[in-house]
């Protein structure tokens, strides 16, 4: 019996060593990967690498790294570390996230993301054309995964140096910023109103689709033609406000 429980032993001992020491492109090449997903040069090991560039359309992320740590495995969890991007360099996107996996669900202890505006608004059914810049800022404080997003969400969401195209040209948002919380499984984004169009909203991200609902208020530091311009969105109500309110699917290529 000792002898079998030193052979089970040294057969787990070496797949260990063979998990650790196989090159990450080894891995990557057994992994069923979508069609549609490019791989770029990869370095490194199964557990700390890098990869130059993923991309699956419309998402390109540069300089993926990651690192695993698997001190926790004893409670059937294994620990990641993964960035993505420069922060210097914000017309790409950013990321950077410390979670963890297990086998049937992952979550988030702390992570940031930064992407550039223009590539979220491609991707969103809008009732008209939209013109926008600046980047789309999230900190998470904690998130696990759920159906069909999440059992818990904490965090926080900016637009900064938000700039929204109008018939007589850019307008200067400066920054909007809001709050990321988890609703019955979907995503939901609350607005702060402490912005130049006082734009108070709820977003909500369910299954494949988004709604929008809220109400903006210009400031008077506006352009004439913005407060002109909201005729076309709704009727005001008693203190000033217009409603906003719409939907549509998420384009996931």
């Amino acid at each position: 019996m000792k002898k079998l429980w030193l052979i089970v032993i040294g057969a787990l001992a070496y797949l260990l060593f063979m998990a650790v020491l196989t090159p990450a492109s080894v891995w990557l090449k057994l992994a069923p990967l979508p069609p549609e997903v490019q791989i770029g040069k990869v370095q490194g090991s199964l557990w700390q690498g890098q990869i130059d560039a993923v991309s699956r359309p419309p998402v390109y992320l540069t300089n993926v790294r990651w690192q695993l740590d698997a001190a926790s495995l004893w409670r059937g969890q294994l620990g990641v570390r993964l960035s993505a991007g420069d922060v210097k360099d914000d017309s790409q996107p950013y990321l950077q996230l410390q979670g963890s996996i297990k086998p049937a669900s992952y979550a988030l202890q702390q992570a940031t993301l930064r992407w550039p505006i223009g590539g979220i608004m491609q991707n969103l059914q809008l009732p008209m054309p939209v013109d926008a810049s600046g980047a789309i800022v999230l900190n998470i404080k904690e998130f696990a995964k759920g159906e069909p997003y999440c059992a818990s969400l904490n965090g926080a969401a900016s637009w900064q140096q938000a700039r929204f195209k109008s018939p007589i040209g850019w307008l200067d948002l400066r920054q909007i910023d809001a709050t990321l919380s988890c609703e019955q499984g979907n995503l939901r984004l609350v607005t702060a109103p402490d912005n130049p169009l006082a734009l108070a909203v709820t977003a909500d991200v369910m299954a494949g689709r988004y709604q929008l609902a809220g109400t903006l208020k210009p400031d008077a530091s506006l352009p004439k033609e913005v407060h002109d311009a909201m005729r076309f969105v709704s009727q005001p109500d008693a203190e000033g406000r217009y409603t906003i309110q719409f939907g549509g699917q998420i384009r996931t290529q």
